[in-house]
């Protein structure tokens, strides 16, 4: 409680350094991933299909590693999702379906999210995802479609975030 007797919201008060997988260029400078192609202008990364214009303009293009195809190289997931319980193995198919559409509904959106693995093992699915946002996404849209219980965790930094789902 604050001096008014108001609650204070911590998460406000934790400093924020940033990304450190974010490139630092000059302006005028565009970065393109070697893996992916993903392309980094005005402080932001597109498709290279979205990016034309800033291609065509740039005064330097230059070539990088973005930090999606960091995380997964460094194996640094920011999203976790696990999903359990009986439901699963009766509507696998359907769930991971759902699973990819997101993925691909996110990568339009912003490239850096993604999912880097799912993992499928004696009743289990899990997803690591190298944007917190992503697996979010997913722990809502498996709600949504076939209910259940649903928790979000957050790391101190919110820099992680654990979606865990239930149904029996």
């Amino acid at each position: 409680m604050n001096r008014r007797g108001m609650p204070v919201n911590i998460r406000n008060h934790i400093a924020n350094f940033g990304d450190p997988y974010l490139p630092d260029l000059d302006p005028g400078e565009v970065a393109i991933c070697r893996e992916c192609r993903s392309v980094y202008a005005n402080h932001r990364w597109e498709l290279e299909s979205q990016a034309e214009c800033h291609l065509e303009t740039a005064r330097k293009i230059v070539d990088t590693l973005c930090p999606a195809c960091q995380k997964i190289r460094d194996h640094v997931p920011s999203g976790i999702v696990t999903l359990s319980g009986n439901f699963i193995s009766a509507h696998e198919t359907e769930i991971l379906q759902l699973i990819r559409h997101e993925n691909v509904k996110a990568m339009e959106i912003n490239p850096l999210e993604r999912i880097m693995d799912i993992e499928n093992s004696n009743g289990h699915i899990t997803v690591l995802t190298t944007n917190e946002k992503l697996a979010q996404r997913i722990g809502k849209g498996i709600h949504k479609a076939f209910s259940g219980a649903v928790e979000y965790k957050w790391s101190e930094d919110d820099k992680l975030v654990r979606v865990n789902w239930r149904r029996d």
